[in-house]
This record gives structure tokens, C-alpha cells and sequence, in this order.
């Protein structure tokens, strides 16, 4: 037996357990048309999640930078417009998540009823 070949007893262990997760795991479910377009609009919706995050961070921070670099209060104006930033690409992805500000005027089903 060399180093580089299992011993008979793993070398049949790996074999039995590859089959027996042939024979258990379910099938894998074939994408269709739809399911690649659900699939983008996943990706879509991720991707703003992120860059809402980002890019809410980043204005707070660099309001924060040039408030500081006028007044001289460095870092207190950064520190504090970076968590306001924060704050609000959260908000943003909160709304985007839940269909807040979808299109002017939006309401949806259970609103509807409520007049």
C-alpha cells in the first residue's frame, strides 16, 4: 500500500457513501425560462441591496469629511454622517425589500380596502 491510495476498508467507505447520496439526494430540479428570469430578478434585487448600502455609506462619509475639513472638527461630522448614512441604506433597502416606493401613488391589495 502506498501513501497516495486509500486503504480498501476508506476506498469502499467513499464508494458505499457516494451511492447511497446518488440514490437519497433529490433530483435536481431542470431551470426553465422562468425560473432564470426569477433567477435575475433575484440578482437584480441583491445587487441594489448592496449598493444602496454602499453608496448611502459612502455620501454620509464624505459629507461628513467636507464638514469636517470646513470646521475643523475632525472626526466628530464624519462619524456622525457615516452612521446616518448607514442608517439610511438601510431604510433604503428596507423599503426596496418590502415594495415601499415601488411607483407613485402605490397601494397594494389590503390598503385598498381600507378607504
Amino acid at each position: 500500500m502506498s501513501e497516495r491510495e486509500p486503504p480498501d476498508g476508506l476506498r469502499s467507505l467513499g464508494e458505499r457513501l457516494d451511492e447511497a447520496r446518488r440514490r437519497t439526494a433529490p433530483p435536481r430540479p431542470k431551470l426553465e425560462e422562468g425560473d432564470r428570469s426569477l433567477m435575475s430578478v433575484a440578482l437584480s434585487l441583491g445587487m441594489r441591496f448592496g449598493i444602496e448600502l454602499v453608496v448611502a455609506v459612502g455620501v454620509g462619509f464624505g459629507i461628513g469629511w467636507g464638514i469636517d475639513r470646513l470646521l475643523g472638527t475632525k472626526p466628530w461630522a464624519m462619524v456622525f454622517f457615516l452612521v446616518l448614512g448607514a442608517a439610511a441604506g438601510i431604510l433604503n433597502a428596507w423599503r426596496a425589500a418590502t415594495g415601499q416606493g415601488s411607483a407613485i401613488g402605490y397601494r397594494g391589495a389590503k390598503d385598498e380596502g381600507e378607504k
